[in-house]
């Protein structure tokens, strides 16, 4: 729901509209014969999974996918019509949780997969599957394993192989894609042709998806929360919108004067007399606590610095070219005020972090706020 913010010491605003438009704008930015299965790890990134998995059904996602079984229960939870893809490797133990929640499974091992069968005879039901294909850098399975694995699911009674998946963690960490073996998608073409069987292969948008024989779906995830996609996307020159504003408040105005320390642990000392304003945000909100001097909120419609260690609490910032600020006036820390923005990629680049890890580092006791209508 959407509400006032202003009397929190600090809060995020989630624009679910930007988030289906930056889905419906993707689909024109792609081929149309694309599939798009929108990725909602980590709480979908600290957006909240349940208000954003409802939104991007009612948009169009063909699927979801998550990183484990828990957050796959969740999703589940939401909707009952939509695939919904688990990431990592299962732990033992695990695997009648997905056929009790219809998930689906990415097998990365011949274990993995002669465990999921074994629950599957034991039930006397099939289950959907999707497998890892070996990539260019050495990532499980290699390829003489997943030639095994390959041939073990087009023969199982149990497992139906429904796609392979090409890790790759996409925008946010571009650093971190993978580029599919080759190789080894050719034999499996040759396979999965012979067999009369239809299976795509699905992937993230850092990779290079020239050479791949099968349809592809696209595993979509920082790109429709607002972020700009890298130089090493697929999706570079997609604009998305917008998703999140991250702000907070002043609580506090003193004049201090030139040798006084300010911050946590009085790291910092001031240089000169210096006008400096308390934020209500700390690193117990998601703020990083080295964030002196590198780290900027919009107040009023300018920037102020913030100076010293942040504390779990509080943030000190530098007003003292401000002519007019006030206690309770609000403070952006991601998102536009006054004709300035503040987005989460220079947020990122200033902090030294990753747009994922600053996400889902603004922690439960920041309170989300949703606007649900247009």
């Amino acid at each position: 729901m959407e509400g006032s913010s202003t009397h929190l010491r600090c809060s995020v605003r989630i624009d679910l509209c930007a988030l289906e438009r930056n889905l419906g704008k993707l689909r024109f930015f792609m081929p149309k014969t694309r599939g798009y299965i929108a990725l909602v790890s980590a709480d979908a990134f600290g957006y909240g999974v349940s208000a954003s998995v409802v939104r991007l059904m009612l948009s169009g996602a063909d699927a979801f996918a998550v990183t484990n079984v828990s957050e796959g229960v969740q999703v589940r939870e939401v909707g009952s019509g939509w695939r919904v893809i688990v990431m990592s490797s299962s732990l033992a133990g695990e695997e009648r949780a997905y056929f009790e929640n219809s998930l689906t499974p990415v097998l990365a091992s011949l274990e993995e997969l002669k465990r999921f069968e074994k629950i599957a005879e034991e039930l006397d039901t099939s289950i959907n599957v999707h497998m890892r294909v070996p990539t260019t850098d050495c990532t499980l399975p290699s390829a003489s394993e997943a030639e095994l694995m390959l041939d073990a699911l087009l023969e199982s009674k149990y497992l139906n192989l429904e796609a392979l998946c090409l890790l790759g963690t996409g925008t946010g960490a571009p650093n971190e894609g993978a580029n599919a073996d080759i190789q080894f998608l050719k034999h499996a073409k040759e396979k999965i042709d012979s067999k009369e069987k239809k299976i795509y292969l699905h992937h993230s948008d850092v990779c290079d998806i020239s050479q791949i024989p099968f349809d592809c779906a696209l595993r979509a995830g920082l790109v429709l929360f607002g972020m700009k996609p890298s130089e090493k996307s697929i999706l570079k020159g997609f604009e998305p919108e917008h998703v999140l504003t991250f702000r907070t408040s002043v609580s506090q105005i003193k004049n201090l004067p030139k040798g006084a320390t300010v911050g946590y642990g009085r790291t910092y000392t001031l240089e000169k007399d210096t006008k400096v304003a308390l934020l209500s945000v700390g690193y117990g909100d998601g703020v990083p606590r080295d964030s002196s001097e590198k780290m900027s909120v919009i107040i009023r419609g300018k920037k102020a610095n913030v100076i010293g260690r942040v504390s779990m609490d509080q943030a000190t910032i530098d007003v003292s070219d401000f002519d007019e600020i006030q206690v309770g006036d609000e403070a952006i820390i991601v998102g536009e005020n006054g004709g300035l923005s503040i987005g989460i990629e220079e947020y990122c680049d200033r902090l030294g972090i990753t747009p994922a890890q600053a996400l889902t580092s603004i922690t439960k006791r920041v309170a989300r706020f949703y606007k649900m209508l247009y």
